[in-house]
């Protein structure tokens, strides 16, 4: 293990001290959980813009609202772990689960009724695997 710090250090020397640094990549899963926030938030709005202002009807949301988390997730999950510069899917497959766990209570806060069915658990898988690809391809960024 020694040896291969060694080696980090002369190649990455700033990635062998943020190996060690855990606060930093909880501050990093923060600051990407904020920018998953903000994307969603934006894209939504353009969205309700869309709707009001055309003759689009609302049977799309629900298809449009997954391709705003899928969007959103991706993005963030990339943002963060080029910061990390490591384990990049893992990163991102964690910060898609927490972003789609924190949005259960933002549905119930606008009278969403949680159900624990399949459907939760395939928005789970759906945002798992797609911040672990927003991972790889933000670790391979660097």
């Amino acid at each position: 293990m020694k040896n291969r710090k060694n080696y980090m250090k002369k190649i990455y020397p700033d990635k062998a001290k943020d190996e060690t640094d855990h606060s930093s990549t909880y501050m990093v899963m923060l600051k990407s959980l904020l920018v998953c926030f903000i994307i969603s938030f934006v894209m939504i709005l353009i969205y309700a813009l869309i709707l009001s202002f055309s003759s689009i009807s609302d049977t799309s949301m629900s298809k449009v609202t997954q391709t705003i988390l899928i969007i959103s997730v991706a993005i963030s999950s990339a943002y963060g772990s080029k910061k990390t510069r490591h384990r990049g899917w893992l990163f991102g497959s964690v910060l898609g689960i927490i972003f789609a766990i924190l949005l259960i209570p933002f549905g119930m806060a606008l009278g969403q009724a949680f159900v624990f069915d399949v459907f939760l658990l395939a928005k789970l898988l759906v945002t798992a695997a797609v911040g672990a690809i927003g991972g790889i391809i933000g670790v391979n960024l660097n």
